[in-house]
């Protein structure tokens, strides 16, 4: 059975709707990440274990794939999710090692951690940051081993359908930015604060470090009728995923080459 069958099977049998919902909404990308997988770090029996690390596991959908790829797997996320049997089930039948960090800024369970992975997973989560980020970073430079990649999948913010959006929002008097009804109406850690346009990823992890070196590749994963509600929104994200720019996701490879100078230090308040 293949990886993503096999992971489907794992969420059909929870039973959870909700779970069953997102995972077929988002199924297009996590085939696209086990795409990627199976290009950037082909298995090799002889050689030991990959290491990753899955920032935000969630349902442990992400980390379920890098496990059945035979990565050696930690999990992270806040305790309300590691606290759900569920959770703590699957990620023991998985073999992934839970880490409980309430404090993404600072992570502190990783302190003292140098050098131990090859892979850290970051999809969305990019958008939902918060507070600044330098410290955030700071530690998965150091944490991560020279050569290691961070596979980042983000919305792009020059999506074409969220720009007519915005601009609709702009002109009418309505709102810029993030919307009240977004804020009230979903139960999020973060709301997407920011969502980033390329060009913005590039310039991010330039102005961190020199040793990252950033591919980016525009792409989309919804599958969307031409048919009502939002038709024209619909319409708007099909021409744009015709395009690079004004696609709707962003997949981002960060890769660590060397560590020779981490350049951006957090000030003080």
């Amino acid at each position: 059975m293949s990886t993503i069958k096999t992971i489907q099977q794992e969420i059909l049998n929870s039973a959870q709707e909700s779970e069953i919902e997102y995972f077929t909404f988002h199924k297009r990308r996590f085939e696209r990440f086990e795409g990627f997988l199976n290009n950037q770090f082909p298995i090799d029996p002889q050689s030991a274990k990959l290491k990753g690390l899955d920032i935000g596991s969630h349902y442990l959908h992400s980390s379920m794939i890098l496990a059945d790829m035979g990565f050696e797997v930690d999990g992270m996320d806040v305790s309300i999710f590691w606290d759900m049997d569920f959770v703590k089930k699957r990620g023991a039948k998985f073999g992934i090692n839970p880490i409980v960090e309430n404090d993404l800024a600072n992570m502190p369970e990783f302190q003292t951690t140098h050098d131990k992975y090859d892979l850290i997973v970051f999809t969305e989560i990019f958008e939902h940051i918060t507070f600044n980020p330098i410290q955030l970073w700071k530690t998965i430079y150091q944490i991560l081993k020279p050569g290691g990649k961070i596979y980042i999948s983000t919305p792009n913010s020059l999506a074409l359908a969220n720009w007519a959006r915005n601009f609709k929002n702009l002109i009418t008097l309505q709102s810029v930015g993030i919307t009240v009804d977004d804020i009230i109406s979903k139960v999020t850690y973060g709301h997407h604060w920011k969502e980033y346009s390329a060009q913005e990823i590039k310039t991010y992890f330039h102005t961190l470090s020199d040793d990252f070196q950033v591919t980016i590749n525009p792409y989309h994963y919804k599958e969307l009728d031409l048919k009502p509600p939002y038709l024209a929104y619909k319409a708007l994200s099909k021409i744009g995923n015709l395009t690079k720019k004004f696609a709707e996701e962003l997949e981002v490879i960060v890769e660590l080459k060397e560590k020779k100078s981490w350049k951006k230090e957090l000030s003080e308040y």
